[in-house]
């Protein structure tokens, strides 16, 4: 079920950026075309949910809302870029996060509180070709592999088991595919979309975002907007089964 809300939710936000870009004819790439470069770091204050375990504290679950962002430093730092020459283009995401989350236990658990300490980085590279629009608006279809690398640490406090801990990591990739919009609204403002899906070695593996953009300088550009991201990763006890999500700020430049 989970799965295929996602897949909708990925479907409605290509459709969204298919119409926005007119449906004008593709860009073709002339010959002396060269790369273009576009991309900068980003903030992420993503709230977290989900499911996470080992084999020797079992399988808790854990939330962290935006609000409690501040208390417990749940922060995501973004580096993206995209090369571009005509219609293809390579893509490039990497991503930093930690957290340090707590929460109650419900009644009858062996322990009141469960706190996760957690490290989790992931790579995204692939390539996108532009199948309607041009320069200005345009829709992509995009493909890649995103690699992660989790390390978390459960503690139990409180309760018959205070003290009680346990660390396990895990690497693993998943294939990706979705579809990418741009939708330039003059010479300084632009909206951007994308939504990705897949699975590999874990068993669901979503990235959904909306961004809008201002160019303050020539060739530089204040960025805001919304980012989703969801991943289910289960294997021989290790558990990470992770919905995270929240607002994003971060500059651009063009090169």
């Amino acid at each position: 079920m989970m799965h295929r809300h996602n897949a909708r939710l990925a479907l409605l936000l290509g459709t969204f950026a298919a119409s926005g870009a007119g449906l004008p004819t593709p860009a073709m790439a002339a010959d002396n075309d060269g790369w273009t470069f576009n991309g900068g770091p980003y903030v992420w204050g993503a709230g977290i949910r989900g499911h996470v375990g080992h084999s020797s504290t079992g399988t808790q679950f854990i939330k962290s809302d935006f609000s409690d962002i501040a208390r417990t430093v749940d922060m995501s730092v973004m580096l993206m870029g995209e090369a571009r020459r005509g219609p293809y283009s390579v893509l490039a995401d990497l991503m930093y996060i930690d957290t340090d989350t707590r929460n109650r236990l419900p009644a009858g658990a062996r322990a009141s509180k469960l706190e996760l300490e957690s490290k989790t980085a992931s790579g995204f590279l692939g390539g996108g070709y532009t199948v309607l629009g041009d320069e200005n608006r345009r829709l992509d279809v995009a493909g890649g592999v995103r690699v992660w690398y989790s390390s978390t640490t459960l503690t139990l406090h409180g309760g018959s088991v205070s003290g009680e801990s346990g660390s396990d990591k895990a690497t693993w990739a998943d294939a990706m595919a979705g579809l990418r919009g741009h939708y330039a609204l003059n010479e300084r403002f632009w909206l951007s979309s994308w939504g990705m899906a897949g699975a590999g070695q874990s068993r669901e593996d979503w990235d959904l975002a909306a961004l809008a953009g201002w160019e303050f300088y020539p060739g530089f550009s204040a960025v805001a907007g919304y980012r989703a991201m969801g991943v289910n990763y289960r294997n021989d006890g290790f558990v990470y089964d992770i919905v995270q999500k929240g607002p994003l700020l971060g500059i651009s430049g063009r090169f």
